[in-house]
């Protein structure tokens, strides 16, 4: 099979452009990663080259059989990662020359991860793939196409080559900058000398000269005034052909301005011999662990090994739980119950943060809520979008235990890093479940794993 080509390619919508392509070369096998920020046309990119989406300018020429496995949103009868597994699976038997995948680790646990990762690897044509798993990407990327300033651009290699790239290419770029800048910055002094020595040029004291000898200087000063001016036009000249240099953005840093200060090492939730049970059947038995103030507690395991229902075990005060006194709790769940589709994301936050609304518009905004999505019913927004809304709204109240049961679905890589950072911060005690192995290696100070019924420490 020949390579593809994606030549000269511009994608507006409503007259605003959303990303465009000079140049890029479908390869005929390995694994191209799509990584950019939410919004910025991952999937729509995705529909393009499969011909759904056909209202673009320029050429893109992608031959060979395509099949198609789209970010998985309803689960019904399943769970995440069978579905994902049966579908992927289906796609595969059409003997596809590409196989296109939108977010498939989303709801996938360890043992479907690495089924994954080494169906990809066996896969022998191409696979494009839309992911925000980092741990994922390190496994399978043999290319990267970024996502940047409405530009997509090929990186060659595996993910930490892309990472190692980008961050030089970042490094060149804040330098050029600051040339660029301090260039500015001397010349535009140069012509403020000049300007003033100009002004100057022209004044005369009349009490000190006669006339004629005013009239005899005149001559001689406009022609140094004319100098300095021309010179002032020759400054400012030079600085307008410098042009205008983007700075690099800083990554997010999400900072509260009231913090809660608490003592560390305070435990605040505890479980002596309990028992995780859903309707009659036992989950887990005999758990036993506590949760501690600046701890940040993991809790890992196969999808459908009582993850979720240990959390609610541990909030609801089943038997053999204890709470430490006045516990404050804040949730984000998967079932969203804590948001009012009638308000606005904003709204919503707001009802329980003890921050300011400019605190509020920054953590939304890092999360992927962009400026006009804001003031936005809830009830409109889009799954991710409300799980987004959901997870600000739990950071911003004020608790002594934070819980977070898959904060990270519908997450981009940006929003993931600044929820990490944060993370780190927080004087609080945090619970949370989670697949995304890296995420879990980035915040966790406990690991807890599901094994047979039991929880244990993970080693």
């Amino acid at each position: 099979m020949l390579q593809g080509q994606i030549q000269n390619v511009v994608k507006t919508i409503d007259g605003e452009k959303l990303f465009e392509i000079d140049h890029l070369t479908i390869p005929t096998t390995g694994v191209v990663a799509i990584v950019g920020e939410n919004g910025a046309g991952k999937t729509t990119l995705l529909n393009m080259l499969q011909g759904i989406n056909t209202d673009y300018t320029g050429q893109i020429n992608l031959p060979g059989y395509v099949a198609t496995v789209p970010q998985i949103n309803d689960i019904v009868g399943e769970s995440g990662g069978e579905m994902t597994q049966r579908l992927i699976r289906q796609a595969i038997s059409e003997r596809p020359d590409i196989l296109i995948l939108d977010e498939p680790t989303s709801h996938l646990d360890v043992d479907h991860h690495e089924w994954l990762v080494k169906t990809m690897q066996r896969f022998k044509g191409l696979v494009i793939v839309v992911s925000h798993n980092r741990a994922f990407l390190r496994e399978v990327a043999t290319a990267v196409w970024s996502f940047e300033n409405r530009t997509v651009t090929a990186f060659n290699g595996g993910y930490d080559d892309y990472l190692a790239a980008a961050a030089s290419k970042r490094s060149a770029q804040m330098q050029v900058y600051k040339q660029v800048a301090n260039e500015k910055k001397r010349l535009a002094q140069r012509a403020q000398t000049a300007g003033e020595k100009s002004a100057r040029a022209k004044k005369i004291n009349p009490h000190k000269h006669s006339h004629a000898e005013i009239e005899a200087m005149k001559s001689g000063l406009n022609g140094v005034e004319k100098g300095f001016s021309q010179q002032k036009k020759a400054l400012n000249s030079r600085i307008e052909r410098l042009g205008k240099v983007e700075k690099p953005t800083d990554a997010t840093k999400l900072k509260l301005q009231n913090p809660l200060n608490v003592r560390l090492g305070k435990p605040v939730v505890a479980a002596l011999n309990m028992t995780v049970a859903q309707a009659d059947n036992v989950l887990l038995e005999n758990v036993t662990f506590k949760i501690e103030t600046g701890h940040r507690v993991a809790i890992v395991g196969p999808n459908g090994s009582g993850k979720s229902t240990l959390i609610q075990h541990l909030l609801s005060g089943a038997p053999g739980v204890t709470h430490a006194d006045n516990l404050r709790v804040s949730v984000a769940n998967q079932d969203l119950s804590q948001l009012d589709t009638t308000k606005t994301a904003l709204q919503n936050v707001m009802l329980t943060s003890s921050e300011s609304e400019q605190v509020a518009r920054n953590f939304l905004g890092a999360m992927g809520i962009r400026l006009m999505q804001v003031n936005e019913m809830v009830g409109q927004m889009s799954g991710g979008e409300r799980v987004r809304v959901a997870l600000v709204k739990a950071l911003l109240q004020t608790s002594e235990l934070l819980v977070l049961d898959e904060p990270t679905n519908y997450f981009d890589i940006p929003a993931l890093e600044a929820l990490t950072a944060y993370l780190l911060e927080t004087q609080q005690a945090v619970l949370f479940v989670s697949h995304d192995e890296q995420f879990v290696a980035d915040v966790a100070t406990d690991v807890w794993q599901i094994v047979n019924g039991r929880l244990v420490p993970q080693d």
